[in-house]
Protein backbone atom coordinates (compact mmCIF):
# COMPACT_ATOMS: atom_id res chain seq x y z
CA UNK A 1 0.00 0.00 0.00
CA UNK A 2 2.78 2.40 0.85
CA UNK A 3 4.54 1.52 -2.35
CA UNK A 4 1.43 2.33 -4.32
CA UNK A 5 1.03 5.67 -2.57
CA UNK A 6 4.70 6.50 -3.07
CA UNK A 7 4.47 5.58 -6.72
CA UNK A 8 1.43 7.76 -7.14
CA UNK A 9 3.21 10.68 -5.49
CA UNK A 10 6.12 10.37 -7.91
CA UNK A 11 3.78 10.25 -10.90
CA UNK A 12 1.98 13.37 -9.63
CA UNK A 13 5.28 15.22 -9.29
CA UNK A 14 6.35 14.23 -12.78
CA UNK A 15 3.07 15.37 -14.28
CA UNK A 16 3.35 18.68 -12.47
CA UNK A 17 6.90 19.27 -13.78
CA UNK A 18 5.91 18.42 -17.35
CA UNK A 19 2.87 20.65 -17.35
CA UNK A 20 4.77 23.74 -16.24
CA UNK A 21 6.76 24.28 -19.50
CA UNK A 22 3.60 23.85 -21.44
CA UNK A 23 2.01 26.62 -19.49
CA UNK A 24 5.10 28.74 -20.00
CA UNK A 25 4.98 28.08 -23.71
CA UNK A 26 1.31 28.92 -23.81
CA UNK A 27 1.99 32.02 -21.80
CA UNK A 28 4.79 33.01 -24.18
CA UNK A 29 2.62 32.45 -27.15
CA UNK A 30 -0.22 34.34 -25.57
CA UNK A 31 2.06 37.26 -24.69
CA UNK A 32 3.69 37.48 -28.11
CA UNK A 33 0.64 37.10 -30.29
CA UNK A 34 -0.69 40.62 -29.83
CA UNK A 35 2.61 42.13 -31.06
CA UNK A 36 2.70 39.90 -34.13
CA UNK A 37 -0.92 40.58 -34.86
CA UNK A 38 -0.37 44.32 -34.51
CA UNK A 39 2.60 44.18 -36.90
CA UNK A 40 0.59 42.18 -39.37
CA UNK A 41 -2.34 44.56 -39.07
CA UNK A 42 0.00 47.55 -39.61
CA UNK A 43 1.33 45.90 -42.76
CA UNK A 44 -2.22 45.37 -43.93
CA UNK A 45 -3.00 49.00 -43.24
CA UNK A 46 0.13 50.06 -45.16
CA UNK A 47 -0.78 47.92 -48.13
CA UNK A 48 -4.40 48.92 -48.12
CA UNK A 49 -3.43 52.59 -47.95
CA UNK A 50 -1.12 52.10 -50.98
CA UNK A 51 -3.21 52.35 -54.14
CA UNK A 52 -1.59 50.66 -57.19
CA UNK A 53 -3.55 52.74 -59.73
CA UNK A 54 -2.54 55.95 -58.00
CA UNK A 55 1.11 54.82 -57.93
CA UNK A 56 1.07 54.10 -61.66
CA UNK A 57 -0.62 57.41 -62.27
CA UNK A 58 2.07 59.23 -60.30
CA UNK A 59 4.80 57.39 -62.23
CA UNK A 60 3.15 58.33 -65.53
CA UNK A 61 2.98 61.98 -64.48
CA UNK A 62 6.65 61.95 -63.50
CA UNK A 63 7.56 60.37 -66.83
CA UNK A 64 5.61 63.05 -68.72
CA UNK A 65 7.32 65.77 -66.72
CA UNK A 66 10.75 64.32 -67.46
CA UNK A 67 9.90 63.97 -71.15
CA UNK A 68 8.78 67.58 -71.35
CA UNK A 69 11.91 68.70 -69.56
CA UNK A 70 14.08 66.72 -71.99
CA UNK A 71 12.22 67.89 -75.08
CA UNK A 72 14.13 70.52 -77.04
CA UNK A 73 12.38 73.19 -78.99
CA UNK A 74 13.84 72.79 -82.49
CA UNK A 75 12.99 76.39 -83.30
CA UNK A 76 15.58 77.54 -80.77
CA UNK A 77 18.41 75.28 -81.95
CA UNK A 78 21.20 77.13 -83.65
CA UNK A 79 22.89 74.92 -86.23
CA UNK A 80 26.13 76.35 -87.54
CA UNK A 81 25.83 76.99 -91.25
CA UNK A 82 28.01 74.83 -93.44
CA UNK A 83 30.67 76.94 -95.04
CA UNK A 84 30.56 76.48 -98.79
CA UNK A 85 33.06 78.56 -100.68
CA UNK A 86 31.79 80.13 -103.84
CA UNK A 87 33.83 79.15 -106.91
CA UNK A 88 36.37 81.66 -108.04
CA UNK A 89 36.26 83.34 -111.41
CA UNK A 90 39.17 81.23 -112.60
CA UNK A 91 37.40 78.01 -111.55
CA UNK A 92 34.24 79.02 -113.36
CA UNK A 93 36.15 79.87 -116.52
CA UNK A 94 38.08 76.62 -116.74
CA UNK A 95 35.14 74.53 -115.57
CA UNK A 96 33.34 75.79 -118.66
CA UNK A 97 36.33 75.01 -120.90
CA UNK A 98 36.78 71.53 -119.44
CA UNK A 99 33.08 70.78 -119.04
CA UNK A 100 33.56 70.07 -115.34
CA UNK A 101 32.14 71.35 -112.07
CA UNK A 102 34.07 74.31 -110.63
CA UNK A 103 34.59 72.53 -107.32
CA UNK A 104 36.49 69.76 -109.10
CA UNK A 105 39.24 72.19 -110.06
CA UNK A 106 41.32 72.48 -106.91
CA UNK A 107 44.75 73.54 -108.17
CA UNK A 108 44.11 77.26 -108.37
CA UNK A 109 47.78 78.14 -108.89
CA UNK A 110 47.94 75.90 -111.94
CA UNK A 111 44.83 77.47 -113.43
CA UNK A 112 46.07 80.99 -112.74
CA UNK A 113 49.44 80.20 -114.33
CA UNK A 114 47.79 78.77 -117.43
CA UNK A 115 45.46 81.73 -117.62
CA UNK A 116 48.39 84.16 -117.75
CA UNK A 117 49.36 82.51 -121.04
CA UNK A 118 45.91 81.66 -122.34
CA UNK A 119 45.38 83.06 -125.83
CA UNK A 120 49.08 83.86 -126.38
CA UNK A 121 49.87 83.35 -130.05
CA UNK A 122 52.15 80.58 -131.21
CA UNK A 123 55.69 81.36 -132.34
CA UNK A 124 58.25 78.67 -133.04
CA UNK A 125 61.16 79.08 -130.60
CA UNK A 126 59.24 81.79 -128.70
CA UNK A 127 59.35 81.97 -124.91
CA UNK A 128 57.48 85.20 -124.10
CA UNK A 129 53.94 86.60 -124.02
CA UNK A 130 54.47 87.98 -127.51
CA UNK A 131 54.76 84.44 -128.83
CA UNK A 132 55.55 80.99 -127.43
CA UNK A 133 55.87 77.42 -128.68
CA UNK A 134 54.44 74.25 -127.15
CA UNK A 135 57.45 73.07 -125.13
CA UNK A 136 58.30 76.55 -123.85
CA UNK A 137 54.70 77.01 -122.70
CA UNK A 138 54.65 73.69 -120.78
CA UNK A 139 58.06 74.49 -119.31
CA UNK A 140 56.90 77.93 -118.07
CA UNK A 141 53.76 76.54 -116.46
CA UNK A 142 55.59 73.67 -114.75
CA UNK A 143 58.12 75.99 -113.19
CA UNK A 144 55.50 78.24 -111.56
CA UNK A 145 52.78 75.70 -110.73
CA UNK A 146 54.90 72.69 -109.67
CA UNK A 147 58.38 74.19 -109.17
CA UNK A 148 59.80 71.69 -111.66
CA UNK A 149 62.42 72.61 -114.24
CA UNK A 150 61.66 70.88 -117.52
CA UNK A 151 64.07 70.61 -120.44
CA UNK A 152 63.50 72.99 -123.32
CA UNK A 153 62.23 70.78 -126.17
CA UNK A 154 59.40 68.26 -126.45
CA UNK A 155 61.83 65.40 -127.16
CA UNK A 156 63.91 66.25 -124.11
CA UNK A 157 60.78 66.51 -121.93
CA UNK A 158 59.66 63.07 -123.18
CA UNK A 159 62.96 61.54 -122.12
CA UNK A 160 62.96 63.36 -118.75
CA UNK A 161 59.45 62.21 -117.88
CA UNK A 162 60.33 58.52 -117.68
CA UNK A 163 57.09 57.43 -115.96
CA UNK A 164 54.68 56.37 -118.70
CA UNK A 165 51.00 56.44 -117.67
CA UNK A 166 47.62 55.49 -119.06
CA UNK A 167 45.45 56.69 -116.18
CA UNK A 168 45.76 60.38 -116.85
CA UNK A 169 45.75 63.01 -114.14
CA UNK A 170 46.14 66.75 -114.04
CA UNK A 171 49.69 67.76 -114.91
CA UNK A 172 50.62 64.76 -117.05
CA UNK A 173 52.55 65.59 -120.22
CA UNK A 174 50.91 64.49 -123.50
CA UNK A 175 53.09 63.92 -126.57
CA UNK A 176 52.13 63.98 -130.23
CA UNK A 177 53.72 63.31 -133.60
CA UNK A 178 52.74 66.34 -135.64
CA UNK A 179 55.81 66.71 -137.87
CA UNK A 180 57.80 63.55 -137.45
CA UNK A 181 58.59 61.87 -134.14
CA UNK A 182 57.93 63.62 -130.83
CA UNK A 183 57.16 67.10 -132.11
CA UNK A 184 54.35 68.47 -129.92
CA UNK A 185 53.58 68.49 -126.18
CA UNK A 186 50.65 69.58 -124.06
CA UNK A 187 49.50 69.21 -120.45
CA UNK A 188 46.48 67.19 -119.30
CA UNK A 189 43.86 69.04 -117.24
CA UNK A 190 41.01 66.57 -116.82
CA UNK A 191 37.91 65.19 -118.54
CA UNK A 192 39.99 64.25 -121.61
CA UNK A 193 41.02 67.89 -122.09
CA UNK A 194 44.55 69.31 -122.34
CA UNK A 195 46.12 72.73 -122.68
CA UNK A 196 48.86 73.44 -125.21
CA UNK A 197 50.28 76.03 -127.58
CA UNK A 198 48.62 75.19 -130.88
CA UNK A 199 50.43 76.30 -134.02
CA UNK A 200 47.18 77.65 -135.47
CA UNK A 201 45.35 78.98 -132.41
CA UNK A 202 47.98 79.70 -129.78
CA UNK A 203 47.55 78.62 -126.16
CA UNK A 204 44.22 76.87 -125.97
CA UNK A 205 42.34 73.93 -124.44
CA UNK A 206 41.68 71.00 -126.79
CA UNK A 207 40.13 67.54 -126.56
CA UNK A 208 42.10 64.32 -126.99
CA UNK A 209 39.22 62.87 -128.97
CA UNK A 210 39.52 65.51 -131.67
CA UNK A 211 40.43 63.70 -134.89
CA UNK A 212 43.66 65.60 -135.43
CA UNK A 213 45.10 64.89 -131.96
CA UNK A 214 43.66 61.40 -131.61
CA UNK A 215 45.44 60.36 -134.81
CA UNK A 216 48.78 61.81 -133.66
CA UNK A 217 48.74 60.98 -129.95
CA UNK A 218 51.85 59.05 -128.81
CA UNK A 219 51.18 58.72 -125.10
CA UNK A 220 51.50 60.40 -121.72
CA UNK A 221 54.41 60.77 -119.34
CA UNK A 222 54.58 61.87 -115.73
CA UNK A 223 57.43 63.77 -114.12
CA UNK A 224 56.69 62.49 -110.62
CA UNK A 225 54.73 59.84 -108.73
CA UNK A 226 50.91 59.99 -109.08
CA UNK A 227 50.33 62.02 -105.90
CA UNK A 228 53.25 64.37 -106.29
CA UNK A 229 51.71 67.21 -108.30
CA UNK A 230 51.14 69.95 -105.79
CA UNK A 231 47.62 71.30 -105.23
CA UNK A 232 47.79 74.94 -104.30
Amino acid sequence: MLRVCFLGLIISLLMTSCSTPLKLNNQYRTNTMPDAEEAYKSQQVGVSSFSLPSFLSEQRIEHIKESKAAKIDASHIEVPARKVSAPTTIQVKYASLLNMLPGMLTNIRLLETIDEWYGTRYRYGGTTKSGIDCSAFVRAVYKVAFDIDLPRTAREQFRAAVLAVSNLQTGDLLFFNTSGGISHVGMYLGNNKFVHASTSRGVIVSDLDENYYAARYLGARRMREPDSYAVN
